[in-house]
């Protein structure tokens, strides 16, 4: 994993991957005030991508009105607070992909939950084998977030 911090777009640091952790950490102690947006990118976990579409061995339905490739899959993005773009590498996912997030508090049980913290989502951007994501986390330290993707391929 690697990592960067930008400030109103000006300035930028690259940090080597064994201490992108140090600065997340130091991160977390930005407020969404500063000015400060963090980046960092995670690999998708395969085993848990689930098909949205069933197979004709599948159901005996005919045809769906819906067609193409979809994935659905849900990401553990760890403890986070203030502005970050989220950058998932997945190879399914093209610049033309249609891709719906949902983004909510969760914990160390299954699932998600409406807790105290706001999060917003702010911008979601496909691109060849990655979709990058802009999420604002309103909370004075770092809280679980999770992020659902549903893919569909035309």
């Amino acid at each position: 994993m690697s990592s960067k911090l930008t400030k109103q777009e000006t300035q930028e640091v690259q940090v080597p991957e064994q201490s992108a952790q140090k600065l997340e950490e130091k991160a977390f102690s930005l407020s969404s005030d500063s000015g400060y947006t963090l980046h960092t990118s995670q690999e998708v976990d395969e085993g848990q991508v689930l098909g949205l579409f069933p197979t004709a061995q599948e159901t005996d339905v005919g045809t769906q009105a819906l067609v193409g490739t979809g994935f659905t899959y849900r990401h553990d993005w760890g403890d986070m607070n203030g502005q970050w773009k989220l950058n998932l590498n997945w190879g399914v996912i093209r610049a033309n992909s249609r891709i719906f997030v949902a983004i909510a508090e969760g914990g160390p049980w299954p699932g998600k939950h409406m807790g105290a913290a706001r999060y917003t989502l702010h911008n979601v951007v496909p691109k060849n084998s990655a979709v990058e994501i802009w999420v604002n986390i309103e909370w004075s330290s770092p809280i679980r977030l999770y992020v659902d993707y549903l893919v569909v391929n035309p």
